[in-house]
């Protein structure tokens, strides 16, 4: 089995869904793919392996001056709404849920802060990244809905493209699966410096694909919902 170098989990919001997790090796051919549910087992997981980075598709820090996301504790986010780096990604025009006190994902909020917690001391690269951001930004727009078959296929496709080592085994892959193996992909790019940060080290970066490496342009634009 070839070694792991490179990790992605699409983090889901409880252990009640199993989260998909995707390791590419250094030629971006598949490691394993699969699927994890307790976060000891996510953790011994990503150890075990000892990737150079591992890519997190979950908000792995809060708003600057908030302590949790409980609407009773009088702490305050000091910077506006939600992060910066998710008030960077909305002028970009591309929507995701913000990290507030009435935020939706508040589960999966609490679990990528504890994952990455957990996993940074252990000495692993830990970012948090965005796989329909990544997505924008490696093959431009329209991204078709990934829970249609359309999007499915394109997703498929996508990814096949960007790594042909993967091609035997995508077909097979959901659209959790797809983002995980997104997540992953954006963590190589990382590490080859081909990545743009967004956010402030202070309050949490996510990167995206670097729009100078061939892909097209994000453009400004209204959107609809989050796609997360």
């Amino acid at each position: 089995m070839s070694q792991t170098v490179f990790v992605g989990l699409d983090l889901t919001s409880s252990d009640a869904r199993p989260t998909a997790c995707v390791g590419l090796d250094e030629r971006l051919d598949l490691a394993f793919a699969g699927f994890v549910s307790r976060d000891a087992d996510l953790l011994a997981l990503v150890t075990a392996e000892g990737p150079r980075c591992t890519a997190i598709d979950a908000p792995l820090t809060l708003p600057r001056g908030l302590c949790c996301l409980e609407e009773g504790c009088n702490c305050c986010a000091g910077s506006g709404t939600g992060r910066e780096c998710e008030r960077e990604l909305a002028r970009l025009g591309i929507p995701c849920y913000f990290t507030t006190k009435r935020s939706i994902i508040k589960g999966m909020v609490y679990r990528g802060v504890k994952m990455r917690a957990e996993l940074e001391p252990r000495g692993c690269c830990v970012i948090e990244v965005y796989p329909y951001a990544s997505k924008v930004c490696l093959w431009g727009r329209p991204i078709p809905p990934k829970s249609k078959p359309e999007g499915l296929a394109f997703l498929h496709d996508g990814l096949a493209r960007l790594m042909p080592g993967l091609r035997p085994y995508v077909s097979d892959f959901n659209h959790d699966l797809c983002d995980a193996a997104i997540a992953a992909y954006t963590a190589y790019l990382c590490h080859q410096g081909r990545t743009r940060r967004i956010g402030n080290a202070e309050e949490g970066t996510i990167e995206i694909p670097d729009r100078q490496m061939g892909g097209p342009e994000v453009a400004v634009e209204t959107g609809p919902g989050s796609p997360w």
